[in-house]
């Protein structure tokens, strides 16, 4: 069987420094993560130990950093755009939160300028225009939950299909992207 390799999942390592470093998840999800490679592999590099028995979130974040240098962040900032899209329709982020993470990737350079000036417009909206109606407000999360449903491929479960949909997104971005 072949050794599991640090190295094929650095995208997703990158996505959970961000969604750890946003509290939008727990570290007991990445230990569960390393755990699962563990118990299923004969062989593991060291990286995947060291991520199940790390003591706290930061020394967590830290071994996430040191060991996704080389991830596509386009690939990983989509990611996280569609795993947001998941977790905010299943209510387990509050939309304030997604807002904050969308500016973050705002600044990725490796997103179309379409993306990155659509994510940086949607926490702006959202800052000036607090006191809008509610039924402003509920169009407004409308039509970002529709932006966010163009990555809704990705889920922290697929990563090994990331590049693949990646691909798929970005054929399609264009068009997507049209009605918003």
């Amino acid at each position: 069987m072949k050794k599991a390799a640090i190295k094929d999942h650095e995208n997703l390592l990158k996505v959970f420094v961000i969604l750890l470093d946003y509290r939008i998840i727990k570290k007991d999800l990445v230990t569960a993560w390393a755990d699962s490679i563990l118990t299923r592999e004969d062989e593991s590099e060291y990286v995947f130990i060291e991520l199940s028995t790390s003591t706290n979130v930061d020394e967590t974040i830290q071994i996430l950093n040191r060991n996704s240098t080389n991830a596509d962040t386009e690939i990983a900032s989509r990611a996280i755009l569609g795993i947001l899209h998941h977790m905010l329709q299943d209510e387990k982020v509050t939309l304030k939160t997604v807002f904050q993470v969308a500016t973050h990737l705002s600044y990725e350079e490796r997103l179309t300028s379409d993306e990155q000036f659509l994510l940086y417009h949607y926490d702006e909206y959202i800052e000036l225009n607090l006191n809008e109606s509610y039924e402003t407000l509920r169009l407004f999360k409308t039509n970002f939950l529709d932006f966010l449903s163009i990555y809704k491929d990705f889920r922290l479960d697929n990563d090994d299909s990331w590049p693949a949909i990646n691909e798929k997104i970005k054929g399609d971005l264009e068009i997507k992207l049209q009605p918003i």
